[in-house]
């Protein structure tokens, strides 16, 4: 559900923000706003877990819904389990091994008989889209941006309370050549997709962590248009995630393979389709 990345290379000599303002105070010099952000991949990383609350707005034609999850994170290779819901529907979702695997409600009749698991293979998906860059559904891929920041990509915002802990909130100019990795293909469809203005903010605590992530974006459909102009038809949307409890327990298992349908070729489908350019 998030704009993903998980491991970058953050400067060893960074501190987190709370560290920062201390050496100030100590006469050392002070990490600048690009080194804390970079920083807080590697040191939120190295807590190995975490538990995570997700929220996602998307706003269009005048409405707007919004999708909740929580559950618990393995900051280094992605594991998760997430109880997620709309309204009165729930699911439940795994990722195992780059696989995603979804729950829906038993009554809605989106799977065959017999089964009670959707999957979708991450690692196969990205193969077909013809990119090596992130999925866009691994709230553990989340931070590795930060590997290639510069100073003028971020800013300070100013110190503020989340869910009692103090942080200081900084925002980060996300750039989608860079999270493109070099592909000029991948960022025109990237900047097609999300439009060029896509700001994250980050919220960090003393010890460097990350305690909220917000991405905004300004999501544009081309499958109505077969294009990425003006006609597009576009949403806003809003991703939030909270961090907690690092160091909590994850055990998570795939689900029984007689359980699962593999719907990885037709989300690759249907993500062609809304992503074709001109």
């Amino acid at each position: 559900m998030s704009v993903a990345l998980l491991t970058g290379c953050g400067d060893d000599g960074a501190s987190g923000a709370g560290n920062a303002d201390r050496s100030a105070a100590q006469g050392q010099p002070q990490s600048s706003p690009a080194q804390v952000v970079q920083a807080t991949n590697k040191k939120t990383t190295q807590a190995e877990t975490a538990r995570i609350k997700l929220a996602t707005t998307v706003d269009a034609g005048g409405n707007s819904e919004t999708i909740t999850g929580s559950g618990v994170l393995d900051l280094q290779d992605g594991t998760s389990r997430m109880r997620m819901g709309q309204g009165g529907q729930q699911l439940e979702q795994r990722i195992v091994n780059q696989v995603l695997y979804q729950k829906p409600p038993a009554a809605s009749g989106q799977l065959p008989e017999g089964k009670s698991w959707m999957k979708v293979d991450l690692q196969r998906l990205n193969r077909s889209q013809g990119t090596g860059g992130p999925a866009m559904s691994d709230p553990a891929n989340s931070f590795a941006y930060t590997k290639s920041l510069s100073e003028k990509d971020v800013r300070k915002v100013g110190e503020e309370t989340v869910n009692g802990v103090s942080t200081a909130h900084y925002r980060v100019d996300l750039d989608l050549s860079k999270l493109a990795e070099g592909d000029s293909a991948q960022e025109r469809k990237l900047r097609a997709q999300l439009g060029d203005n896509v700001p994250v903010d980050l919220w960090i605590d003393e010890d460097g962590l990350t305690r909220r992530q917000q991405i905004r974006m300004t999501v544009k459909d081309t499958a109505q248009t077969g294009g990425a102009g003006a006609s597009a038809q576009q949403a806003q949307a809003k991703v939030v995630m909270d961090f907690s409890g690092f160091g909590t327990e994850v055990d998570v298992a795939a689900p029984p393979s007689a359980d699962t349908v593999d719907v990885t070729d037709k989300v690759s489908q249907q993500s062609g389709t809304s992503s074709q350019t001109n």
